[in-house]
């Protein structure tokens, strides 16, 4: 019998690895699926790892799960696609090619056209929020209607899903869109070119700002490629006074010039002035920048201080870094295109259990109020406000970092020093860290994501926790 193996039974084994099998209401909370699933998924999971003996205890099976050394590499050998990732497979075709070939897809899915026909109803009523419609036309297939602009608008959205998703997905996924949101010109020229973006404009604050950022460009210029040079953003605002009509209440002034001289040269000016509105808002959220917030950060920040405090015992203070973060939440709380993201990167940082513990209680209980809050903001968030004083005798290093947000690391820096034993010389993203190394004698480099290893060679590389 085959296996129905999905891409939550996946996370769902990620996870209870990041607890060590504790907190299956943190599991349910996390997938948004009810203790019944939970067991269920359990129970297939168990499934799939061969030599185990009859059980239906849970801690037995939670255990046995564990202890499977390839029980990941087991899972995804099995994936099927499931009902919420063949909608979103089937949203992101019709947004990338306007149509769909029903009779084909049922096919490569596995899947009757009468399925397929009632998650057009859901797809329907989903790209409604973007003023979007499908059109079936018997005998030639299912069309996409709606202004190219709120197509594009939609595509940013889902994209975005896909590439902070990308790992979980089913295979059909890869093998239908890899190609598309990965070349040398996105993963390299315009990865690097986000590196220095950020950097240099202080837009570095948050998780999966690269992905945001690609995805943009991604949806507004890689796919819609016919915009004429005189009508590119570098080529309208060609002067920095015209540009600070437009940037000046985003960027610090001291940073103007340097900013404006990227978009001269850079992918991301070649985006249409068309869209520059949209480019903004962009940029607002991957600075958590809403100025329409500011008037509710004071309630939200209680909030915050009053959970930090009852169920952790810390106090929280308000500065820049808080109500970025603040204003970031309560605008996202309040969107009514919410897409469902699962949000893992996590995962591949080197928290130690008390943070976990920690971290999940938090989440808990503000997921209570903020419905669409990740477990990565609390993650962020509460590494940010935790703190110690003392420092001892140092080791000279680097950091490199790969999806951590940089600002994040910069505040951090005292604490990590601190908790590590170490002097931090300088903060490099891995995808710049080549380059860096040409210019720079480096004799240690400090990680948090274990993964980076395989891309540091023979360097002395130091696995760090964060402060706790």
């Amino acid at each position: 019998m085959t296996l129905s193996i999905n891409t939550k039974h996946i996370r769902l084994f990620k996870l209870l690895e990041f607890t060590k099998g504790e907190n299956l209401d943190f599991c349910e909370l996390f997938l948004d699926v009810n203790r019944a699933n939970i067991c269920s998924y359990l129970k297939e999971i168990y499934k799939a790892i061969p030599n185990k003996k009859n059980t239906t205890k849970t801690d037995e099976i939670l255990r046995t799960i564990l202890n499977q050394t390839n029980c990941s590499s087991l899972l995804k050998k099995e994936q099927n696609i499931s009902k919420d990732d063949r909608i979103f497979f089937l949203t992101l075709q019709l947004l990338l090619k306007s149509s769909l070939n029903l009779q084909s897809l049922a096919q490569s899915l596995g899947v009757s056209r009468r399925t397929l026909n009632d998650d057009l109803i859901t797809i329907k009523r989903n790209i409604e929020i973007y003023s979007l419609d499908i059109n079936s036309i018997s005998g030639r297939g299912v069309f996409l209607e709606g202004d190219f602009i709120n197509i594009k608008r939609a595509l940013c959205t889902y994209i975005y899903k896909y590439l902070v998703e990308e790992n979980y997905l089913p295979d059909l996924f890869i093998q239908s869109f890899s190609d598309i949101f990965h070349n040398t010109e996105l993963d390299v020229t315009l990865q690097k070119q986000i590196e220095q973006f950020m950097s240099i404009a202080n837009c570095d604050s948050f998780f999966y700002n690269r992905e945001l950022l690609k995805s943009f460009y991604i949806s507004f210029k890689s796919l819609d490629d016919d915009t004429p040079a005189e009508n590119q953003i570098k080529n309208s605002l060609k002067n920095i006074d015209s540009f600070k009509v437009y940037f000046e209440n985003i960027f610090n002034s001291n940073s103007h010039k340097s900013i404006f001289e990227f978009f001269q040269n850079s992918l991301l000016g070649e985006i249409s002035f068309e869209d520059i509105n949209y480019l903004r808002n962009i940029l607002k959220i991957s600075k958590g920048l809403f100025p329409e917030e500011t008037a509710f950060l004071k309630d939200h920040f209680k909030i915050f201080k009053r959970v930090f405090k009852v169920n952790l015992n810390l106090d929280i203070k308000r500065d820049k870094f808080i109500d970025k973060f603040l204003s970031r939440i309560s605008f996202c709380s309040k969107q009514k295109h919410y897409l469902p993201i699962f949000e893992m990167s996590f995962l591949n940082l080197n928290l130690n259990d008390l943070t976990i513990d920690k971290c999940i209680k938090l989440f808990k209980e503000l997921r209570k109020i903020y419905w669409n809050l990740s477990f990565t903001d609390v993650v962020s968030l509460y590494l940010y406000i935790n703190s110690s004083n003392k420092k001892e005798d140092e080791k000279k290093i680097v950091i490199v970092y790969n999806s951590i947000p940089k600002y994040l690391l910069v505040q951090l820096k005292d604490k990590i020093e601190v908790d590590n034993n170490i002097t931090i010389t300088n903060f490099i993203n891995v995808n710049l860290f080549h380059d860096f190394l040409k210019c720079n004698d480096v004799q240690c480099v400090g990680v948090f994501e274990l993964a980076l290893k395989n891309s540091l060679g023979n360097l002395d590389v130091k696995y760090l926790t964060f402060p706790i």
